[in-house]
């Protein structure tokens, strides 16, 4: 895994190119529209949110998928639908013979930048990140660091730093065998137990008691869209 230089950007007036208008690239569009970017979007459908966007002009929308060519004079460029991954290795060749900065969601080994996750107060803004190996505990980082974590914690955000091999290990894992967890059961996994553990040196009960949760994600009776486990989570479920 690289070691990703931290790095904030004057994103205003650039031309930064999403490919993918879907949910991931609508949270990926709004963040770079609320930054100031001259968001050019690839996408034959998109959802509700970036049409709204593009119809009040700030964004464009291209209602086609990606072409080559199509991050020509791209500052960044994001692809945030990686269904196809023919589409993935072609826009990582354009962006690397463009030397273009390029972020293929969740495919790490294509990307030359990682979007951390942040936390803004004005004009203070602290961003945290994992390398790409775990998104999970990104968006744990962050609820932490704003104080909006369901669960609470008695560790710090940063010591949650040790669980990040183990929770990529299992990202893979789950990956391998084709099972897709809801991200909020992610978060109902990544609890202060797991921290205590390895703390402790029992790495492999950590990652036993981690797996075997994770797992009730993948069979569970949960409504569309809803985790239980993670709605059942009260804010004082994971204080001292």
């Amino acid at each position: 895994m690289p070691a990703y230089y931290p790095v904030f950007l004057d994103l205003r007036g650039r031309r930064c190119v999403v490919i993918g208008g879907g949910a991931v690239g609508e949270e990926k569009v709004g963040r770079l529209v609320e930054f100031g970017a001259d968001v050019v979007v690839y996408s034959p459908q998109v959802t509700p949110a970036v049409r709204a966007l593009a119809d009040e002009g700030a964004l464009t929308w291209r209602r086609r998928g990606y072409r080559r060519g199509d991050l020509d004079g791209a500052f960044i460029a994001i692809v945030a639908d990686t269904r196809d991954s023919r589409v993935n290795e072609e826009a990582a060749r354009e962006a690397d013979e463009r030397s273009v900065p390029l972020n293929v969601n969740d495919v790490t080994r294509l990307c030359s930048w990682i979007a951390p996750a942040i936390v803004r107060n004005g004009d203070v803004i602290i961003a945290a990140s994992t390398g790409g190996s775990s998104p999970a505990l990104a968006r744990k980082l962050r609820e932490e660091m704003a104080g909006t974590s369901r669960t609470g914690s008695r560790y710090r955000a940063i010591e949650y730093g040790d669980l990040a091999p183990m929770l990529a290990e299992a990202r893979a894992e789950l990956s391998r065998r084709g099972i897709r967890l809801h991200p909020d059961h992610w978060q109902a996994c990544i609890t202060d137990d797991l921290v205590e553990m390895i703390r402790l040196g029992d790495a492999e009960g950590a990652r036993e008691a981690l797996m075997s949760n994770l797992m009730i994600g993948s069979g569970c009776d949960c409504p569309d869209g809803v985790c239980k486990m993670w709605e059942d989570l009260s804010p004082d479920d994971n204080a001292p």
